[in-house]
This record gives structure tokens, sequence and C-alpha cells, in this order.
């Protein structure tokens, strides 16, 4: 007789006790907090019109032991179960005790299975490291490595320990940035911790993004007003609690240059959403300037790791961040199922091939117009 009672708790308080407990002993992300998986059904779901599906695992004397949480949700015919992401999370893990022994009893899988009812595809995507904690869990799940890495920094036990471990180049260059921006004022980090200043900081750092990602060409989920409610709801929450997030701010002269909002565990940061002034200081490496600022604030609060997070942009490298793989965690029930994985496959990797091309070609422009600029003028 197998100890374990397997359910759906459709109503399930993420914001209770015994989610906290649960939560606290698991090996679950951020983006598993009860305060970011509240507002994210509470708020995001309903705008998405993504249904609430979860799937506890209680001891038979009631005690929870993991907490799974989904949506379902239709794209087109296709009845699609997803992890509770919605495209604002970037790390999907299982609120798992593991000391549980689930493991032992090999018809879990299989109920939580059943209990997730009929579906197309289920879907589990930016599994970091190992699928295999996810895959045990799922009858009939299978894995594939995600079109992108995430990218970790190693911290040191001091600012100057860090800084000397970076390529000596790429310190000269963040040294002359700082050297170009003191004219304009002393420059400080401020972790904001009055929730009135909240929503017009918000404000501020979606009008920064708006001015970069236009540039970019790029879709901003901050500038989604679903998505954009739903993190100032975070952030509300985050400052009035302290978790999931801090949200912080690089001041020049007294003005905001750089706003940014970082979800918090117990041994990493992890960057999350930033803006910066582009238009007043375009030419000032903001973006390099506030990751190494919140790498240094990480340092003093004795974190090990600061992690930059899903994408494989240039700048983690010169961090020394290094690559964690990302996987797709999969159960595919029907033929509707298995052609909209092949389809969405297809259509991830031509995107992702066109804005490779599009980078190469704005870095082939900038290379033509930095010669030109220093090449003697014609007479």
């Amino acid at each position: 007789m197998s100890g374990f009672t397997v359910q759906r708790e459709d109503d399930f308080d993420f914001l209770s006790s015994e989610y906290d407990d649960l939560f606290a002993l698991s090996a679950a992300t951020p983006f598993q907090h009860g305060v970011w998986l509240d507002r994210l059904y509470t708020l995001l779901a309903p705008a998405r019109e993504a249904a609430k599906v979860v799937v506890t695992v209680r001891r038979d004397d009631g005690h929870l032991v993991l907490v799974l949480p989904f949506v379902r949700r239709r794209v087109g015919p296709i009845r699609l179960v997803e992890y509770a992401d919605l495209g604002v999370a970037d790390y999907a893990a299982p609120v798992l005790d593991g000391t549980a022994g689930l493991g032992a009893d090999p018809s879990v899988a299989r109920r939580i299975r059943e209990a997730l009812g009929r579906f197309d595809l289920l879907r589990i995507e930016r599994v970091a490291d190992s699928p295999d904690a996810v895959t045990a869990l799922l009858a009939g799940a299978t894995s594939a490595r995600h079109l992108y890495d995430t990218h970790l920094m190693s911290l040191a036990s001091s600012v100057e320990e860090w800084r000397g471990g970076l390529d000596a180049g790429f310190v000269r260059h963040l040294d002359r940035k700082h050297k170009r921006l003191r004219p304009k004022g002393e420059k400080r980090l401020l972790e904001i911790t009055d929730v009135s200043a909240v929503d017009d900081l918000m404000r501020r750092m979606q009008e920064f993004r708006a001015a970069r990602f236009a540039e970019r060409r790029g879709i901003d989920l901050v500038q989604d007003p679903d998505c954009f409610e739903f993190y100032c709801a975070v952030v509300r929450d985050s400052v009035k609690t302290g978790a999931p997030g801090t949200l912080a701010v690089l001041e020049v002269g007294g003005e905001p240059v750089a706003i940014a909002f970082d979800l918090i565990a117990p041994d990493r940061d992890l960057f999350l959403l930033v803006g910066y002034d582009m238009q007043r200081l375009r030419n000032y490496s903001l973006g390099l300037l506030i990751v190494e600022e919140l790498a240094k604030d990480a340092i003093g609060r004795g974190q090990r790791f600061f992690d930059l997070t899903v994408g494989d942009e240039s700048y983690k490298a010169d961090f020394g961040a290094w690559r964690r793989p990302l996987y797709e965690v999969r159960v595919i029930a029907t033929l509707r199922g298995h052609a909209y994985v092949l389809g969405r496959t297809a259509y991830l990797r031509s995107r992702r091939m066109a804005k490779k091309t599009v980078e190469a070609w704005a870095r082939l422009r900038a290379a033509r117009a930095a010669k030109k600029a220093t090449s003697p003028a014609s007479p």
C-alpha cells in the first residue's frame, strides 16, 4: 500500500505556512516562491486565459511533500498543460521535500500523470542542469536540450578578489566607464525599502527599457500591460516583506540612471529585470556597471553566486559566467501534441537564426563605422 496521496488541489494557497515550510526544504527556485506563484495565478493567468492546475503529494497523514504548479490553456486546437511560467519565469523546478522518498513508490509518477487529466502536450520549460528530477515525477516524460543556456557567476569573499579574477582588459573598461561618470555626481546603489516609491520606479524602468528594446527590435514583457502589472505586484510584495526579490536603484548625482529587480535565493541573486538611461547616458555602459554594482552588493551580503539567468549574451562571458544547460521536459500525449512540438521547435530555431543574423549585421556595421571614424580624411 502506498504511503502517499496524489491529488489535484486547484484551490491550493501558495501563501500558506505549509507551502512556506515545503519551499524552504526544497531545491526550488525563487520562481516557485509563494508570492511569485500567488501573483501569477491571481493576476497573469486570468489575463492569459490560463486555468490554475495544482497537483500535490501528501503523506497519508496529510503532510505536504510535493507541489507541482501548472496552468492549462488552449493554443488553437492544442490542449496544453504547462508549468506555471507564462513567459515570466526563467527556471522551473519541483517544490519537493527531497527526504520524502517518493522515488521508492513507482506509482507516484503514474498517479501524477493521471491527476492532470487529458491533454495533447505537457511542457515544462527551462529546467536547469539536469531534467532527471522532473522526468522522474511524470510517467512518460522525455526531455530535450533547450536552445538557450543560462549563465552563473561565481563570487568571491571580497570585491577585490572577485574583480581580480576577471579579465584585466574588461576590468580596465569598467574602470574607464566609472571614471567618465564621476563628473556627473556621486554614484551609489540604493535598495528600495519604501513601497510608495515602487510604482514610479517601475514606470521609469519601463521607459528605460522601451528605448533599449526599440533599438534592438526585441520583445519586452515589461511593456505588456498584464506582465507589467504582475511584475509591479511582485516588486511591491518584495519591498514590503523582503521576498522573493529586491528593487535597487543606481543613482548618479541624485538621479536614477539604472533600476533593477533581482530575485534572491539563499546562496545567490538572480538578475531578472533591469532598465537604464540610454538616452541621457548612452556611452557609459550602464548595463555593465549595474551588473557590477549588484554583484558587489551580493558579495557584501555573503552570496556565493550571481545568476545572469537565461540567454547567451556576450557580456556574460566578460563577467566570467559559466554556462549551465537548460532542458525542456515534455509529455506528448497525442499526434496533435507531437505536431505542435515539431512546428514550435522549427519556429524557435528559425527565430534564433534570424536574431543571430541581425546581431552579426549590427556588429559589422559598428565595425565599419568605427573604421571609417579612425581613417584619415581624403584630401
